[in-house]
């Protein structure tokens, strides 16, 4: 019996391989010419339980399914049939059998292509283990270290509104797509105590996450199909005025930065909310086109009529509505002047540190001059007391008795 079950549904079957539309032209592109279907450079596999199998939920409305669907006019492959029915981390981290079929999977897709691995699992694990949630967690860092030792990519991926898998993903240094407000609202609501199947609405919500963290980890800055366009007061891509190359994504009530790091917004109005940093809290109020930070940070919203959406890919004939070669020119440019204000940061760092030793150089000397001038007056005043003392000894001689002679003398 095999340990993956080949009777899964189509969103999740492993020989589900959505690609470009290019990928199926002849070499010669002729009526006559033969098929060759390249491989993919970039596979998104999902290691869940009957959550990723969209279980629940109609056909098609899977979180899974709307990844594959987003990500296809890209020629990213996504396969779903890694997950199975009742899965849990710590079978798949202790039972050998599992962990070498895991191996064999991964080496299969391995290559010079770009493997990221989506682990899904733990809800199942929570209602095994009771209070032993640490036994969970050296689970789930197990499965990643197997991941990242077989050169892929892992994202830890909460279904579960708990802080575990943030901590396990930080503490590994993996990729975390946190749990949407609806889905732990429903977690909530539904006990948070046994299996549950996500809404339809979660399912969305999760794709939209989900493809978030996979943007970044592929350098795609896309938005998943079913999010609205940028021009509400928060969501979009902004980039702080005083330190232009560094880039913060909001999206679905969450600021993601590009070093991975995360903060959930809280509302108090239309156009104000605020962030928890370091157990304080950090107002935040959109004004035009900048959003203005209660600890004195400006942040400027990208014009985002060039970046392209993922359920409607860049056109490859005119370049004037941002093909996919004119949006990396862009982006290579934006690399490039990242660098130079990086290279211009450094130099001025380095200015201000000559200055510095240009400064304490001046104050050296000046003290210096200052020991120099004690120096010769105390000289001075050495010589003054050697020549009192020398006319001290003349007169003694002259007179033939010492300074206290008249006391000799009684």
């Amino acid at each position: 019996k095999p340990l993956w079950p080949p009777a899964a549904p189509l969103a999740a079957r492993a020989h589900l391989r959505l690609r470009s539309p290019a990928c199926a032209q002849g070499r010669e592109g002729g009526a006559g010419a033969r098929v060759q279907m390249a491989a993919p450079d970039r596979t998104v596999v999902i290691l869940g339980d009957e959550i990723s199998l969209g279980q629940g939920v109609q056909d098609g409305k899977g979180f899974v399914t709307r990844i594959e669907r987003a990500l296809a006019p890209y020629g990213v492959d996504v396969i779903g049939g890694w997950s199975r029915e009742g899965e849990t981390a710590i079978g798949l981290a202790t039972e050998p059998e599992k962990e070498e079929e895991l191996k064999m999977r991964i080496r299969d897709l391995g290559g010079e292509q770009q493997l990221i691995v989506v682990i899904a699992l733990g809800m199942h694990d929570r209602i095994i283990l009771g209070d032993m949630m640490d036994m969970l967690e050296q689970a789930l860092q197990m499965i990643i270290r197997l991941v990242q030792n077989m050169n892929a990519i892992p994202i830890l991926m909460q279904i579960v509104p708990d802080d575990i898998d943030g901590r396990v993903a930080q503490d590994c240094g993996a990729a975390f797509c946190p749990v949407p407000l609806c889905l732990a609202q429903q977690y909530q609501e539904e006990g948070g105590s046994g299996p549950f199947l996500p809404s339809m609405q979660a399912h969305e919500e999760l794709a939209n996450n989900l493809l978030a963290v996979l943007a970044e980890e592929m350098r795609l800055p896309l938005r998943p199909p079913e999010a609205p366009l940028p021009g509400g007061p928060f969501d979009g891509i902004w980039v702080h005025k005083d330190h232009p190359g560094v880039l913060e994504n909001i999206q679905d009530g969450i600021i993601r930065s590009d070093d991975g790091s995360y903060a959930q917004i809280h509302l108090t109005s239309k156009h104000n909310f605020y962030i928890e940093h370091s157990g304080q809290k950090v107002h935040a109020e959109v004004r035009g086109k900048e959003l203005i930070w209660s600890d004195g940070d400006v942040w400027t919203r990208l014009e985002d009529d060039a970046v392209p959406l993922m359920s409607s890919p860049p056109a490859k004939k005119n370049k004037d509505k941002g093909d996919l070669k004119s949006f990396l020119k862009v982006w290579e440019k934006a690399e490039e002047a990242n660098k130079r204000s990086r290279k211009e940061t450094t130099k001025n760092e380095l200015r201000a540190e000559q200055d510095r030793l240009n400064q304490d150089k001046e104050m050296l000397d000046h003290e210096r001059q200052r020991l120099e001038e004690g120096m010769k007056r105390l000289h001075q005043e050495t010589e003054q007391v050697s020549a009192m003392r020398e006319q001290i000894r003349e007169e003694e001689g002259k007179s033939g008795r010492g300074i206290f002679g008249c006391c000799q003398a009684g």
